[in-house]
């Protein structure tokens, strides 16, 4: 299909009757999800001390802000009341993952899996930006790689497959990164250096590291940049467990059985930890 077709195909739908008012349904919904949120959920921690805290003047005055200074454009919500923004941004990680499964034809079973899982929970509790590169992959390069690598140690590893088909694509956070510097000044060990030594550090770094190269090679021959994208936390020396929900979403999707052993493997973990804490 040319792009004339999907066009022309695109118009026609917004067209009818029925795409606005199934639009008028949603939105309503969203609304209604916001104010409930707002109301009844609790604060996440993330969001609470560090991106409701932003400031589009100098982001990196946030001591806890570890991500490239370019991603406060992307959370115009945080400059709203806390509560409001607070549930805003749940609502973007529910939806991106839902949109995610549903443009990778994850069906049900994927959205049992992600929504039910304890790294989804760590991100409810926390209520983190990893709705971002999750969007920056499904988009994929030029629409998203700005989302994607805004967050890379989750699903950064997708940049190389993009590389691979045109490496031009490497200029769009080049040239973003640039314009940081020049407007925010040139302070990267602020995003290259995370809380490493953290407990909520889960990176199997540097063990993983031959895993996760040979799973970069999978993707390379078979230029998968989801299977490039979920070796990335083998890689990379640090990563929260709430990161880790893109990786089940994307292997709920593409790769059930990985997921299902991801999946159990992590609740195994979860009920481990509480019988030796308790």
């Amino acid at each position: 299909m040319t792009t004339k077709d999907i066009r022309r195909e695109a118009i026609s739908i917004i067209g009818t009757s029925a795409f606005w008012w199934k639009s008028g349904v949603v939105i309503l919904c969203l609304i209604v999800s916001v104010a409930l949120l707002t109301k009844f959920y609790p604060l996440g921690v993330d969001w609470r001390v560090t991106f409701s805290q932003l400031s589009f003047a100098d982001p990196y005055s946030v001591d806890s802000f570890f991500n490239p200074p370019f991603t406060v454009l992307f959370l115009p919500h945080h400059v709203l009341p806390l509560h409001l923004s607070n549930a805003i941004n749940f609502t973007l990680n529910i939806i991106v993952i839902a949109f995610a499964i549903y443009r990778l034809n994850g069906g049900w079973l994927a959205m049992a899996l992600v929504f039910t899982s304890p790294v989804f929970f760590d991100l409810a509790r926390t209520n983190n930006i990893d709705w971002l590169p999750l969007l920056g992959l499904v988009l994929g390069p030029y629409w998203g790689i700005l989302f994607l690598v805004s967050k890379p140690q989750s699903l950064g590893g997708a940049l190389l497959i993009w590389a691979k088909r045109d490496w031009k694509v490497l200029l769009i956070p080049l040239a973003a990164i640039l314009l940081a510097f020049a407007i925010w000044g040139f302070r990267p060990t602020n995003f290259v250096s995370p809380p490493l030594d953290a407990s909520f550090n889960f990176s199997p770094f540097p063990i993983g590291i031959p895993y996760g190269l040979y799973l970069l090679w999978q993707a390379w021959k078979s230029d998968d940049s989801y299977l490039a994208a979920v070796a990335t936390p083998l890689l990379v020396p640090y990563i929260a467990p709430y990161s880790l929900t893109g990786v089940l979403c994307i292997l709920s999707c593409r790769h059930k059985k990985a997921a299902m052993w991801f999946y159990f493997a992590i609740w195994a973990f979860v009920i481990v930890e509480i019988r030796r804490h308790y």
